[in-house]
């Protein structure tokens, strides 16, 4: 039987999506992916550009995907990112206007509903917020529609803002809001109905789907772990400090404020490192700052390293569809404490390569933490453990699974 062929489309092209992309040119079902900026870092004027920008517009090469496959819809994009640092940025990208990043999606989406009609794949796939039009006419057309949701559903994630800011309200003003528009959302909710099948990065967010979409019509394909790094053997000095790594913007919806706590009540036992930008003022996030070893922003790479020095990732997250953090700790041999809301938790065995926790409890953290500091020789064996989960859940595998999950669901036109 004939291959099913495929048009995926996504704006910016992140990790996962260019795991899939590979998946589908591997299994020869790519028919076609649309993006903004395809750019090719072979071309002569890659070199002539400035560093700063040549490393940007890198970062949009897709080298492992055949090029006669890919088409590109850039100008949009090219002035979202452009006038990102300019006076008149929030003028023209904020909100829904043409070129924020939903002006960006919606004017990608119309191109690619343009072009199903002339190419007439079997199947359309795309993501949140970038696929009602072109999922329209697939479905005038007879094409399957296959939606990817990387996050928890909308209302729910609403809900549990909400009940947070009455819970904690000393971390409220650094719970992002959930700032889609009334418009924007009615948007995501046909979308979600015209998809014949969702996909999902996890358990957590097919959870969030129930009683929205039909069980049957869900598929959970987990994100996978980049390339194992080699990591010497874990000290075992119990009197050193634990050293615990937090990765991700600085936001009660991460759980930042229960991280703190939990340090907090440790003391001396621990040393703690964070990874990422402030989203507004708060006293105690800025005080941890000051007090810690804070990175603003770091290469990717350099990221990685800071893992390789750390002890354990704490990622308390109260809502996270999968956490590409958490597979990269685990290759860098980095034994992690989440919460049942962080959709990558779907690896980690309690007790084998992290703990699973509850959402907004320092006291199950710093619980943890403490069996950590105390333990060290469980420390090492979670740091072997954490290398052989990553391995088994590597991208290779997930391109596998991806692949088999859309082959089974892409095959038969409507």
């Amino acid at each position: 039987m004939d291959k099913p062929r495929v048009l995926l489309s996504h704006p910016t092209g992140n990790q996962n999506v260019r795991n899939a992309l590979v998946s589908l040119a591997e299994r020869k079902m790519l028919a076609e992916f649309w993006t903004t900026i395809a750019w090719d870092a072979r071309s002569t004027w890659n070199w002539l550009l400035p560093r700063g920008v040549r490393t940007l517009l890198e970062r949009r090469a897709y080298p492992d995907v055949p090029r006669d496959r890919v088409r590109s819809v850039p100008w949009r994009e090219a002035i979202r990112l452009g006038v990102g640092s300019t006076p008149v940025n929030h003028l023209l990208t904020s909100g829904e206007r043409p070129f924020s990043i939903i002006g960006v999606y919606r004017h990608l989406d119309g191109k690619v509903a343009r072009r199903v009609g002339s190419l007439r794949p079997d199947a359309v796939y795309a993501y949140e917020g970038g696929a009602l039009e072109t999922f329209r006419e697939a479905k005038r057309l007879g094409i399957r529609t296959i939606y990817e949701l990387p996050s928890p559903n909308w209302y729910w994630v609403r809900d549990l803002l909400e009940q947070e800011a009455g819970r904690n309200p000393a971390f409220a003003g650094i719970l992002p809001n959930l700032a889609d528009s009334a418009k924007h959302l009615r948007w995501k909710d046909e979308e979600l109905s015209l998809a014949d099948y969702v996909f999902v990065p996890s358990e957590h967010v097919r959870r969030t789907l129930a009683g929205v979409v039909a069980d049957e019509r869900i598929r959970v394909v987990h994100y996978g772990a980049p390339a194992i790094r080699p990591r010497g053997r874990v000290a075992s000095d119990p009197m050193r400090p634990l050293r615990v790594l937090f990765v991700g913007v600085l936001t009660q919806h991460k759980g930042i404020g229960y991280l703190l706590d939990a340090i907090d009540w440790l003391g001396f036992r621990v040393e703690l490192t964070l990874v990422g930008r402030r989203l507004l003022p708060n006293a105690r996030v800025d005080e941890a700052c000051s007090r810690w070893r804070w990175f603003e922003t770091l290469p990717h790479g350099r990221v990685l390293d800071v893992m390789m020095e750390s002890d354990v990732l704490v990622l308390p997250s109260l809502r996270e569809g999968f956490g590409l953090v958490v597979t990269e700790a685990l290759a860098c041999g980095l034994p992690v404490i989440v919460t049942q809301n962080v959709g990558a938790g779907d690896l980690i065995r309690d007790g084998r390569e992290g703990f699973v926790v509850p959402i907004c409890s320092a006291d199950a953290i710093a619980e943890q933490l403490v069996i950590l500091y105390r333990d060290r020789e469980l420390l090492a064996a979670m740091s072997r453990e954490a290398q052989k989960t990553a391995a088994r859940e590597s991208w290779v595998s997930y391109r596998a699974r991806f692949a088999d999950a859309l082959e089974a669901v892409a095959a038969c036109r409507q």
